[in-house]
């Protein structure tokens, strides 16, 4: 008896901090900037997924974001846009990566997607 009450136990607490641990890893795993206002002062190299409007074209590939929390510049590759039409009225979501260059810091947009229409 007292050995299924000990497994029992055994189990009961392991069950208990799955959770846990697998929120911690998650903590960790996802060191995602996911805000304008962050993106401008993280590190170089920083990953970034951020969900706003582009709201000017500054020339050369590069553009002006907004979201709630601010603007930021960002670089999108013409290959990007694919077909895809994008207005200063659409919300895009941008995946990239901070690049901290002698010329100041930008987002390096490796990809992004049309999240819905203007309300």
């Amino acid at each position: 008896m007292m050995q299924k009450k000990l497994t029992g136990t055994l189990i009961l607490s392991a069950v208990l901090t799955l959770p846990a641990f697998a929120a911690s890893n998650s903590l960790k795993a996802t060191g995602v900037i996911q805000q304008a206002a962050d993106a401008k002062t993280a590190k170089d190299d920083t990953q970034v997924e951020l969900t706003g409007k582009l709201i000017k074209s500054l020339g050369d590939e590069k553009y002006l974001f907004r979201d709630a929390s601010g603007e930021v510049e960002v670089a999108i590759d013409n290959a990007l846009w694919r077909d895809i039409e994008i207005t200063s009225d659409n919300t895009v979501t941008l995946r990239g990566e901070v690049d901290d260059e002698w010329r100041g810091l930008e987002i390096e947009i490796d990809s992004m997607e049309l999240v819905g229409q203007a309300e």
